[in-house]
């Protein structure tokens, strides 16, 4: 009897666990159930009516969850940045060609800046001595700087004797060495030359005065504006000259000497 007893007792126990758990789970699942069961009308097909609590329950709208975007991570890695080698240009070397001349470019002449000294011909008059001692005229042509004063510049280059190449050319003076012309002058075709006392000694006798004089007067001569000569000696006219007495008191003339 004692065990019927607590055979019942558990089978109560049993029903009430049940009970609880079916209580904690429509506790749960309340708004679940009564939606499932108002929306079968299962009160309506088992006792043919829905129950007050049944057709007053509104189920509560379960908010939808949103459909939360997948985010995609993208992880990008950097490449490492490849540089290209810098290559220099080769430097361009331009070549200039030299200018050439055109054949029709004309040179230019080139100015020379040293004054041009006119220049003239005169006649010098100068000896030469044969082999038996015979003294003849010896005419040469020189090309002297062109003056003002020609007759002077012809007697001063006679003065001064024949140059080497009218030396090898035989020619010689018989004037006094240190003979100078100290004036000169021309009137009426009348040159009349004054020269110094060098010009009265000659060691070579009267030969030697013939010869000087007679160079003098060609040379002095061979100018148009000139016919005869008058020697003077220190500015003095003298009536000889040297010791042997040569006439030189009047104006000598190329007629004079043959």
């Amino acid at each position: 009897m004692a065990q019927k007893k607590n055979q019942a007792g558990i089978a109560v126990a049993v029903w009430i666990l049940i009970a609880l758990v079916l209580l904690i789970i429509f506790l749960v699942k309340q708004d679940d159930i009564l939606t499932i069961l108002k929306d079968t009308e299962f009160f309506k097909h088992t006792i043919g009516s829905e129950p007050e609590f049944i057709t007053k329950f509104e189920p509560k709208e379960t908010p939808e969850k949103e459909e939360e975007p997948e985010v995609q991570i993208v992880i990008q890695t950097e490449k490492p940045v490849q540089r290209e080698p810098v290559v220099e240009e080769p430097k361009k070397v331009v070549q200039t060609k030299p200018v050439e001349k055109t054949e029709t470019a004309k040179e230019e002449p080139v100015i020379d800046d040293k004054p041009v000294i006119p220049k003239t011909n005169v006649k010098l008059y100068f000896v030469s001595i044969s082999g038996d001692g015979s003294i003849s005229r010896k005419q040469i042509t020189r090309t002297l700087q062109k003056t003002n004063s020609p007759l002077t510049t012809a007697i001063n280059a006679l003065l001064e004797g024949p140059v080497l190449e009218e030396l090898n050319d035989d020619c010689m003076t018989l004037i006094p060495e240190g003979s100078r012309l100290l004036s000169a002058s021309v009137k009426d075709k009348v040159a009349t030359l004054n020269f110094s006392e060098e010009f009265e000694f000659n060691r070579y006798g009267v030969e030697g005065y013939i010869g000087q004089l007679m160079q003098v007067v060609y040379t002095a001569t061979a100018f148009s504006t000139v016919e005869s000569v008058q020697f003077l000696v220190e500015g003095q006219r003298k009536e000889y000259i040297g010791s042997e007495g040569v006439w030189i008191g009047s104006p000598l003339s190329i007629s004079s000497f043959k």
